[in-house]
């Protein structure tokens, strides 16, 4: 199984987000003195959607120049997309056909400003 961690701004927004607007399954819930967490799972893949409770909550997420964009697969990309607007996400690039590759793609900021990459295979 793959985990990724995101940094999020508020956690219950986020779940709503990864849940009900992309199709995630929520596994399981985490707290530790320092952070709070949901772990949420598309498969055997999944993210953990984390919230610092120490010192630096207040602290802006800083993206930095690494992680690029979540990739979820999709059968209905239109379907999804809006729901993912509909839950907060925001479009930034509208569903568009790759021929040469046989995909339609599109793209979504979540609440949180990460890109999420839509990909249905044709």
């Amino acid at each position: 199984m793959s985990l990724s961690a995101l940094r999020v701004t508020d956690l219950d927004r986020a779940v709503e987000f990864y849940v009900r607007g992309c199709g995630f399954v929520h596994d399981k819930d985490l707290t530790t003195s320092t952070f709070r967490a949901v772990i949420v799972r598309a498969g055997a893949a999944g993210l953990e959607l984390v919230v610092p409770t120490d010192g630096g909550a207040d602290a802006v997420p800083d993206h930095g120049n690494m992680l690029v964009k979540v990739v979820v697969n999709t059968t209905d990309i239109r379907e999804q997309m809006a729901r993912a607007c509909a839950h907060g996400g925001v479009e930034v690039t509208p569903v568009t056909t790759l021929d040469g590759y046989d995909m339609t793609i599109g793209t979504v900021r979540d609440p949180d400003g990460y890109l999420v990459e839509f990909v249905q295979r044709n």
